[in-house]
């Protein structure tokens, strides 16, 4: 029985690239940001949008390493590998970023097709969580950043 992973990938197609409930997914409103724009920071404590691409580009990495069941891969939290700091970016890293992104959600796609419903109870190796709490987490957090992913390019156009 695939249903409830059928329905978390469906979700997480429309958050990246299809028709969110939310708003705009995260790659239309990635749509024509240059790599200025991506490292444009209006005050010295919000992250810009490279930082935010990069920490969700992290986090996918993250689910994927835990759905192989990697009991060793982690992230600490606010640390550079959960929120690295990017001041400037030529246009060539800046694509490569998006690409990253991109792969990502390719290879989260891919992982997701081959799982099955019963997997989500399961606990997700080196967490007090389950798979199911791990997919959905990921995708209230890919929500939340496209929301600020949003406002930062407002305020750029």
């Amino acid at each position: 029985m695939r249903v409830e992973v059928e329905r978390i990938t469906g979700l997480l197609q429309a958050i990246y690239d299809g028709e969110a409930w939310h708003g705009p997914s995260t790659r239309e409103i990635l749509t024509d940001v240059t790599a200025e724009m991506a490292v444009y920071r209006p005050s010295p404590q919000v992250h810009n949008l490279a930082e935010l691409v990069v920490h969700l580009t992290n986090w996918r990495v993250f689910a994927l390493e835990k759905l192989t069941d990697s009991v060793t891969y982690d992230i600490i939290l606010n640390s550079e590998a959960d929120w690295p700091v990017i001041n400037e970016l030529t246009e060539e890293e800046w694509q490569e970023k998006l690409e990253n992104l991109q792969d990502t959600q390719d290879e989260l796609l891919e992982t997701l097709s081959r799982i099955h419903t019963p997997k989500l109870s399961d606990p997700v190796p080196g967490r007090r969580y389950n798979y199911y709490t791990l997919l959905h987490g990921l995708l209230h957090h890919e929500a939340y950043h496209s929301g600020q992913m949003a406002h930062l390019k407002k305020m750029l156009v």
